[in-house]
């Protein structure tokens, strides 16, 4: 962790706090004696709930957020020059995207240059096309993660219908349904 005048320091961090409980909570998990029981991420919770309130108390949290806040709480505290610039973003057009995009990129580091940018941060084109009047707009967005949806798949499926009174023999179904999780048994009574 980087030392800064009280002046120059980034205020948006957690002090270091976080960086040293993960430091210390890495060590644990390195130097686990596996006779003498596991080890408590307790203090690291701590300080987590402490600076995003969402992970406060043992309630279930989605990974993904967790994730994110984590990376970001540490990004803050690693920030490689104290107190963060103010950095204008341009609407100039007439760039090459290239251009548009290393300046961007430029702005980005400059405002969040840290061990976790180098190695989790990325950036993400997007482009827009306005239904109306058909102009494109095109975007470049830093990112430390990518939402991917999980493919759907079609499997066969096999079904076999057993009445109340199995005196009057068994039906045997057969189709394909898409698996999406709970939407399986909607698609099978449609499928039947």
């Amino acid at each position: 962790m980087l030392s800064f005048p009280p002046d120059q320091r980034n205020i948006l961090g957690t002090e270091g706090q976080l960086v040293k409980a993960y430091a210390k909570l890495l060590n644990e998990m390195w130097n686990l004696d596996t006779q003498h029981g596991g080890i408590s991420p307790d203090i690291f919770k701590r300080i987590l709930g402490q600076y995003n309130t969402q992970f406060e108390g043992y309630g279930q949290h989605d990974s993904h957020e967790c994730i994110n806040s984590i990376l970001d709480l540490l990004g803050e505290d690693l920030y490689r020059h104290g107190k963060k610039p103010f950095v204008a973003m341009s609407d100039d057009d007439s760039r090459s995207l290239d251009d548009a995009a290393q300046d961007t990129w430029n702005k980005h580091l400059h405002r969040n240059e840290s061990v976790i940018t180098d190695l989790f941060h990325g950036q993400f084109k997007s482009t827009v096309r306005c239904s109306i009047c058909e102009r494109i707009s095109v975007t470049f967005d830093p990112l430390s993660s990518l939402l991917l949806p999980i493919p759907t798949a079609k499997k066969p499926l096999k079904v076999f219908f057993i009445p109340y009174e199995i005196k009057e023999g068994y039906t045997n179904y057969q189709g394909e349904v898409h698996i999406r999780g709970s939407d399986t048994i909607r698609q099978l009574r449609l499928l039947f």
